[in-house]
């Protein structure tokens, strides 16, 4: 017994130095592209030519050096269930970030819960472990099975043929041996596909684009002016792979109105694809539940309609306009790893966030 007791500690040593080792070389890593980087240019000329979108988002995804959080609302330091995944994570913010407002949400007859508002943020409602366990799996479960596949573009849909039953279930027919699932063939290469209605990509540095910002006063203008925009031009260096090792590179699938990466912008031509009955109920219910009296009621906004105050009867239905002044997060943790930077990929692949925005 004196032999295993001492066994274990040195088994947690070695892991730890294990995870040590790894994180320096991770961060040696980060630095060396880092002072890459600016080899050509000084540190004070770095996104100086971003627009505010993409300097935040700059600033968040940088590996080398850390992000500095201090300015970042993190309401997980107040609650005490969550202290060991504070404890073993890397990285925190500040709980007192931000002023706020605590209300209840009771979500489909669940128990309430807390949700919180922001005075200086007019119609954000950020609304941690709203769903439950089973909630989150299903929707992990409909987004890869049903949504994730045709008439809906992924990030693969340039490159590849997909296909139309969708990556997840051609990945689990493969494993069965009585399917004969073929490799998906890369578009590039495939016979009758017109490379030349594709838009390649400018050789040299990426060129930023500067679009016009949409607000409620030019988003009919934007829409009715909008032209229709070309696909990209797919990797010539794709190959031919299987479902199985083509399915860990897809990350994300198209909702809705079609976004063009390229220009990133709305291509309203295309016209909108039904949003799903899970997900449009999810919403649905979602709005029901707050009390917007609680979000607007004490504001004085500029042109302020009260159309909020129908929001629980109208939302989602054909005969009125959806919210557009609102963004509702939930957001859902569901282990300590959640709270862990990996390169390349920001927050760990086990957290579940739905991120629903009017």
């Amino acid at each position: 017994m004196t032999r295993l007791g001492t066994s274990e500690p040195r088994v947690e040593a070695a892991s730890r130095m294990s995870a040590s080792a790894s994180d320096d070389k991770v961060h040696k890593k980060a630095k060396k592209l880092y002072e890459k980087s600016l080899r050509n240019r000084p540190p004070e000329q770095v996104g100086a030519d971003w627009p505010p979108f993409r300097a935040a988002e700059k600033r968040f995804k940088t590996r080398f050096p850390p992000p500095d959080l201090s300015d970042v609302l993190d309401l997980a330091l107040l609650d005490p269930t969550r202290s060991d995944e504070i404890l073993n994570g890397v990285w925190r913010g500040n709980p007192v970030a931000l002023s706020y407002e605590s209300i209840d949400v009771q979500l489909d007859g669940s128990l309430p819960k807390s949700a919180y508002v922001f005075n200086s943020h007019p119609g954000f409602v950020y609304l941690p472990n709203l769903l439950s366990h089973n909630q989150q799996r299903d929707l992990v479960r409909w987004s890869l099975k049903d949504h994730a596949r045709y008439p809906n573009e992924t990030n693969l849909d340039t490159h590849y043929v997909l296909p139309e039953e969708g990556l997840w279930n051609a990945h689990l027919r493969s494993t069965d041996p009585s399917f004969d699932v073929p490799d998906v063939q890369p578009k590039a290469s495939t016979p009758g596909i017109n490379l030349s209605a594709y838009v390649s990509s400018a050789s040299g540095p990426r060129q930023l684009i500067f679009n016009e910002a949409a607000s409620k006063d030019n988003i009919g203008s934007l829409a009715l002016g909008a032209a229709a925009q070309p696909p990209m031009a797919p990797s010539p260096t794709a190959a031919a792979t299987s479902p199985s090792k083509l399915l860990p590179k897809l990350r994300w699938a198209n909702i809705g109105w079609f976004y063009h990466w390229g220009t990133k912008q709305y291509d309203f031509t295309r016209g909108k694809i039904d949003v799903a009955p899970e997900v449009k109920s999810l919403c649905q219910s979602i709005v029901r539940a707050v009390d917007w009296r609680h979000v607007f009621g004490d504001l004085h906004l500029e042109d302020d309609t009260e159309d909020w105050k129908a929001w629980s009867e109208t939302y989602g239905t054909d005969s009125s306009p959806s919210p557009q002044r609102s963004t509702l997060i939930p957001s859902h943790r569901t282990g300590c790893r959640d709270r862990k930077l990996l390169p390349g990929k920001g927050l760990s692949y086990n957290v579940v966030t739905l991120r629903i925005k009017y």
